[in-house]
């Protein structure tokens, strides 16, 4: 009797789970090359399927438009995002090392100028009491602000942690070896994808699977279109603020700024970095108006235009991306602020999918009862 009971049955079947479970857990060494390779391909593959919504309009308008074969259309979108980074390399690099150059210059200056201007303070009699009190000379000798012996300890540290810079050297590498790999064939076989599994897997789909596969794909596209449409309007007013202000290299700040603002409300606080080293030790003024600009921006966009842009392409309200924002920031960090409208816009389209079934069995129950 208690074998045929449904209490039995769960019993046996959580005892089983948990078993699998333990078991599972005591062969790590089976799973973790296969976890090793999942964390490999997971930032490539995440940054490929952003490109893909991106780029897949382009290669349709040529292939349709311009009548290029596919090949050749996905061809010159690669040939085009590599020369925009070989671009961007060959510009940053030797201003990085002339601003290394500057500041290395300035401090051996700076530091003899503050030696002496504490010690003048000695004649000063407003400062000489208080100079005596605090025995300044012998704290002025024993301040070690060499700038030599500053970058000695700098390459001291940097040569501690050269297994770690090879290691994430090595990680940037792969990214951009697999990054365009997987890029060419989504471009190439992802639009088929769907329809495969139609023909094939679901081809008898009582459920509607492919059509909410279907929803859920149009959801993130529509998401990215939204967010590239807020990352283009933020390029268009950094740039032409950066022009007016005459700051170097206004056109590649103003991408980086383009980027980063894919990060919700900290990407703009990270893309006026490069604008600070650049001008922080020749043109300290112009960089406290590019900083105080971009606040502004970010304030404004942040706050109205990217929650009214994004809200409208995943048809989620304004104040609600806000909240996402906001609640996943303080919970997950900037991950959580970037992936929150995203996954909440497709649990939403499952909850839908899933109410819609419970809403249809209800509707066969009632048809069931009356046919009685």
């Amino acid at each position: 009797m208690f074998k045929n009971s449904k209490l039995f049955f769960w019993t046996v079947e959580i005892l089983a789970v948990t078993l699998l479970i333990f078991m599972l857990m005591q062969l790590d060494f089976l799973f973790q090359p296969i976890q090793t390779l999942l964390a490999l391909l997971f930032i490539p593959f995440i940054i490929a399927g952003f490109l893909y919504y991106i780029f897949k309009p382009v290669v349709i308008f040529m292939e349709k438009r311009w009548k290029i074969k596919r090949f050749f259309a996905i061809l010159i979108v690669l040939l085009s995002l590599l020369g925009i980074v070989i671009w961007s390399v060959a510009s940053i690099i030797p201003n990085v090392v002339s601003q290394l150059t500057s500041l290395i210059n300035a401090s051996s200056r700076a530091v003899p100028e503050l030696r002496d201007w504490i010690s003048s303070l000695q004649s000063d009699p407003r400062f000489s009491a208080f100079y005596r009190q605090l025995d300044v000379d012998s704290i002025v000798s024993n301040i070690n602000l060499s700038y030599t012996d500053i970058l000695n300890k700098l390459l001291q540290n940097l040569t501690g942690s050269l297994g770690r810079i090879v290691s994430i050297i090595s990680s940037v590498v792969m990214v951009a070896i697999l990054v365009p790999i997987l890029l060419y064939y989504m471009l190439k076989d992802g639009e088929k994808l769907l329809p495969t599994l139609k023909q094939t897997i679901f081809r008898e789909d009582p459920l509607g699977i492919i059509e909410l596969l279907e929803k859920m794909n149009a959801t993130i596209s529509r998401y990215i279109s939204g967010v590239a449409l807020d990352s283009l309007l933020v390029f268009i007013f950094v740039f032409v603020g950066y022009m007016l202000f005459g700051i170097p290299y206004a056109f590649l700040f103003a991408s980086f700024s383009a980027i980063t603002n894919l990060i919700p409300y900290a990407g703009p606080y990270i893309g006026v970095i490069p604008v600070i080293f650049t001008l922080a030790f020749t043109q300290p003024w112009t960089a406290l108006l590019a900083v105080t600009y971009v606040l502004v921006l970010q304030q404004i966009d942040g706050n109205l235009v990217y929650p009214k842009i994004v809200g409208n392409a995943v048809k989620v309200h304004p104040v609600t991306v806000m909240i996402l924002m906001l609640v996943s920031g303080s919970l997950y960090g900037i991950l959580g602020m970037i992936i929150a409208v995203p996954v909440y816009s497709l649990v939403k389209e499952i909850v839908k999918f899933l109410a819609g079934l419970w809403h249809n069995h209800r509707e066969q129950q009632k048809k069931k009862i009356i046919s009685k």
